[in-house]
């Protein structure tokens, strides 16, 4: 099956449309920013189940955790501590998973983000070893690709109340207040934890 790329558009919105979702992630346990802490806010048991294993054991390169629900979602140990400026993607721990994901959930619709390329998922600059890695590994899988830049959420919130300025810089109170009035649920629709 193909692999289809899907640019500049947040997959935490889409989720529902697939069976299973894939998220990358690393061997400490943390789900705190990016993707994988969209995805943490959205569906709360996979971070109670992510926590249940080991914190920083090796041994949990190239596993999956799978967590059963609608959609199926599968944690895959890629990665080890995220660092801005440091490739931390185990290239062999994302084919392996990749390949039992590839098994398990063979004809099913899949989706993940670019898996191993953000800050969050192991920080790759090597995009095209990644996607040769993917399209190798899943080809029984209707897998779509979601190719977006994921911030940090700290950014991604203050890119959002940036927006709130537009209407103080208008003097539409109304707005700018009401804006402010509804902050949190504003956060909370975009699946960013405050």
């Amino acid at each position: 099956m193909a692999v289809t790329i899907i640019k500049n558009k947040d997959l935490i919105f889409d989720t529902e449309k697939y069976d299973v979702i894939l998220v990358g992630t690393n061997i400490y346990n943390l789900l705190s920013q990016g993707f994988q802490s969209k995805m943490a806010v959205k569906y709360p048991q996979i971070e109670e189940a992510n926590n249940q294993t080991p914190y920083a054991d090796r041994r949990k390169f190239g596993k999956r955790l799978t967590i059963d629900g609608t959609p199926i979602i599968s944690l895959m140990y890629i990665a080890g501590y995220p660092h801005k400026k440091r490739d931390v993607l185990d290239y062999n721990a994302l084919e392996h998973c990749l390949q039992t994901a590839n098994q398990e959930f063979k004809g099913k619709k899949v989706a993940s983000t670019f898996l191993g390329t953000s800050p969050f998922d192991g920080n790759s600059q090597d995009k095209e070893r990644c996607m040769s890695i993917i399209e190798n590994s899943t080809p029984d899988i209707d897998l779509t690709i979601y190719d977006y830049i994921q911030l940090n959420r700290r950014v991604e919130i203050a890119q959002h109340l940036k927006k709130f300025n537009v209407y103080k810089k208008k003097r539409d109170w109304a707005k700018y207040y009401e804006l402010v009035r509804n902050k949190k649920k504003i956060i909370a629709s975009l699946f960013l934890r405050h």
